[in-house]
């Protein structure tokens, strides 16, 4: 790849006499782009909208990427469907000195080798004057979104509540990250020490082991045997983390056509936070993520008034009973599955990455991208 890319040069000095000759080339194989005059506005505005492609050894570009670098009015215009693709309307776009909300992937036109000289593009897109602007692209074909998962774009995007497949994105800009993380993964240790998270090693299993033993061992005098019952390693674990230390936990286990949550513990100090609250929305997230149209629990009948503030009911026929020497009752809720549920028409990528991080590409990918760079190299050398 690094061969190929440099037998590409790459700027952003347009002139005015190729546009028609790039962009006819580019039609017979995109369909229906913006005339040559509005493509020349929009590089007028901010010379950082189109970028040309040349051969090494060559005068003249034999292809280009444009994008629409949008201000905040600009990116809800995009997903809104206000924004006008063929003939973009001023007021939303930035000039060269201003820092876009949005850098929209106008259109790409890079035949054979010239596809290398894209990472030069991306890396003017990932200079501080851009790191922050979230890169949004669409693609209407498997060839297209497979080339976007590769890239590290993420399939649809949230705007006013509304999920919008259409559109990829690699989301850098501060509100867009604070506001895609799911209620189920919530925690960073550096940048979010406070949070959620899904269980994915061991550590975090004695951390949960800790927080269970010592609710329900040390204060409930509950026997470790029924409290460590067996499905511990058949289970999903959200840990709940206040400034990095271990505050409360739940077990979600699945079934057929429900989901189970169980053994809901916050630890003593923490229970004037929302950490309770916070773990049950989070665990409702994630079933409907998994898509699950039900959810069943046990509630102490104590604790019942706290599980229907979430919308759960008592189980219809059913009566209560007694274990760990408490007496509970069935409980269930009907829920909808989330507008990015977990399916078998998912990309293949997504369903193997790690429990609860479905929203970002996982570890497999790096191998994808590893054979996809393989396959771009021997196309390269195919075609000298």
């Amino acid at each position: 790849m690094q061969r190929a890319a440099a037998m590409v040069s790459v700027n952003n000095r347009l002139d005015h006499s190729e546009v028609p000759r790039l962009l006819e080339a580019a039609g017979r194989v995109i369909g229906q782009l913006a005339t040559p005059e509005t493509v020349i506005r929009v590089a007028e505005h901010n010379a950082d909208a189109v970028w040309l492609f040349t051969r090494r050894g060559r005068t003249r570009p034999e292809g280009f990427m444009s994008a629409l670098l949008l201000n905040e009015a600009g990116r809800s215009a995009l997903f809104d469907g206000s924004l006008n693709l063929l003939d973009p309307q001023g007021e939303y776009l930035t000039r060269q000195h201003e820092r876009p909300a949005a850098i929209y992937v106008w259109a790409s036109f890079t035949p054979g080798v010239l596809a290398a000289g894209i990472n030069r593009v991306m890396d003017r897109f990932d200079s501080p004057h851009y790191a922050q602007a979230d890169v949004i692209s669409t693609s209407f074909t498997l060839r297209g979104h497979r080339a976007m998962v590769r890239r590290g774009f993420e399939e649809g995007v949230w705007h006013d509540g509304r999920f919008l497949k259409g559109f990829y994105m690699i989301p850098r800009r501060p509100e867009t990250l604070a506001a895609r993380q799911p209620s189920y993964s919530t925690h960073d240790q550096v940048l979010r020490p406070t949070g959620i998270k899904v269980v994915n090693g061991f550590d975090d299993m004695m951390r949960i082991a800790a927080v269970r033993a010592a609710v329900y061992i040390g204060e409930q005098a509950c026997p470790y045997n029924e409290e460590f019952d067996g499905n511990d390693l058949a289970a999903t674990h959200l840990l709940a983390l206040v400034n990095n230390e271990p505050a409360g936990c739940m077990r979600l286990r699945f079934f057929g056509d429900f989901a189970k949550l169980e053994r809901l513990a916050v630890r003593k100090e923490f229970r004037t936070t929302r950490t309770a609250f916070e773990l049950v929305r989070a665990s409702v997230a994630l079933c409907k993520e998994k898509g699950f149209r039900r959810i069943y629990g046990h509630a102490r009948e104590d604790y019942l008034a706290f599980w229907q503030h979430f919308g759960f009911k008592l189980k219809e026929n059913g009566a209560p009973f007694a274990f760990s020497d408490h007496l509970f009752v069935e409980m269930v809720d009907d829920i909808e599955p989330s507008p990015t549920a977990l399916a078998l028409n998912d990309d293949p990528y997504r369903l193997i990455r790690p429990e609860g991080a479905w929203h970002v590409p996982g570890p497999l990918e790096i191998s994808a991208h590893r054979q996809a760079q393989m396959l771009d190299t021997a196309q390269s050398k195919r075609g000298h």
